[in-house]
């Protein structure tokens, strides 16, 4: 059995793959999934709206008339057939109105995959910064651990006090503890990640694709693009059902009928049309578009507006943020050059005790922690900038 193990370990890993921020974002199936669903819905749009403009069908009549009379009697037979047409281009008109609506409602329905593309992205960041830092949680922990086993043996030499050596084997058993969590907790984001795109639990994920740190967010012309896109579309779906209500004759009936009396038989051709300028109703269709058109324009932009404003304020949050990473690791580059050599020299020759030791260890650690805390803030506001930008 011990021999089958490490060959297992061995085939698993030459298995394996690593995998980067692109690849996570190319074979995502949540990412397909969405995208089927708006093709999905848009078909659905686009058939409903040729069922809404397609004519009525084709109208079969029937009447069994009795005729009485003291010369002949019997039975009479009345077949008619009637069906609507839409002249000119009235119904193309039509169609063009309902399938730049459906198109609006797509475009709005995209910004789901921006959204998940930019949960997926700081999901990445999350991942790799954990990562980061549990590398270095790492031989920070195997550091003190040999500083433990330095102190065994300065114990049993009686150099040491037994209170000093057992601070320090309460500090290793708290760092191992917590390594131990921040691991799994590691390794949790790893498969949550690989999940994405179904791959292997046994593959890698590489973080060389992480979005550098940067004060830099500007909104360019491409911001809000699909919000606008969508706008002008219903805007122009107005304009072309405007279009459509100028046609004062729109549509005729044409009937045929056929009447087999007692003695003859009679033949008919009706042609109805509807006098649409006799009417206040197209008038009124217009007046509604036009107001429609006038609602779209202030709605679009007053959500510009407000799209606008939480760009500004989440940009000056990204600066302050950005703003106190670089102040933070200035200081703790500060700690590492400066103090913290101090203060193991100190404890090195007997002149600070353990518990100052242990006191500026975990001042460091502290910062480190809250430097990780600043860098995930960081990316969930970069993402979320790129969510109210409909950047991907």
């Amino acid at each position: 059995m011990k021999r089958v193990v490490p060959f297992v370990v061995l085939t698993q890993l030459s298995f394996a793959t690593t995998v980067g921020l692109e690849a996570l974002l190319t074979n995502a199936q949540q990412a397909q999934k969405i995208s089927k669903m708006i093709e999905h819905e848009f078909s659905a749009l686009e058939s409903k709206s040729l069922a809404d403009t397609e004519t009525a069908p084709l109208t079969l009549g029937h009447r069994l008339l009795r005729s009485v009379s003291p010369i002949q009697s019997g039975f009479e037979h009345e077949i008619a057939l009637s069906k609507e047409f839409k002249l000119g281009n009235v119904q193309a008109l039509e169609r063009k109105a309902n399938r730049l609506n459906n198109e609006a409602q797509t475009l709005e329905e995209e910004k789901l995959l921006v959204r998940f593309s930019n949960r997926l992205k700081n999901a990445y960041h999350q991942y790799c910064l954990d990562q980061t830092y549990g590398s270095a949680f790492q031989k920070k922990y195997e550091a003190f651990a040999l500083l433990y086993e330095k102190k065994k043996k300065a114990y049993v030499q009686d150099e040491i006090a037994k209170t000093e050596l057992l601070q320090i084997e309460l500090e290793k058993g708290s760092l191992e503890a917590k390594l131990h969590n921040f691991m799994q907790k590691i390794e949790d984001e790893k498969k949550q990640l690989l999940l994405y795109g179904s791959f292997s639990e046994n593959d890698e994920v590489s973080c060389q694709e992480m979005y550098p740190l940067s004060a830099d967010f500007l909104v360019n012309e491409n911001s809000f693009e699909l919000t606008q896109k969508a706008y002008e579309k219903r805007i122009e779906s107005r304009q072309t059902a405007l279009k459509r209500q100028s046609n004062k004759i729109d549509s005729i009936e044409v009937s045929t009928g056929y009447l087999r009396e007692l003695e003859r038989d009679v033949y008919s051709v009706s042609v109805s049309i509807p006098l649409n300028f006799l009417s206040n109703k197209s008038e009124y269709e217009r007046a509604a578009l036009m107001h429609e058109s006038s609602a779209l324009s202030v709605q679009n932009e007053q959500l510009l507006t407000q799209k606008k404003y939480e760009l500004k304020a989440l940009q000056s949050k990204l600066n302050r943020t950005y703003a106190s990473i670089k102040s933070q690791q200035q200081s703790i580059e500060t700690f590492n050059q400066k103090l913290l050599p101090l203060m193991e020299k100190s404890y090195k020759y007997g002149e600070s005790s353990v518990v100052e030791y242990l006191l500026s260890q975990q001042q460091l650690s502290d910062k480190e922690e809250a430097l990780l805390e600043k860098k995930k803030g960081y990316y969930e506001t970069l993402f979320t900038l790129y969510n109210i930008s409909e950047k991907r």
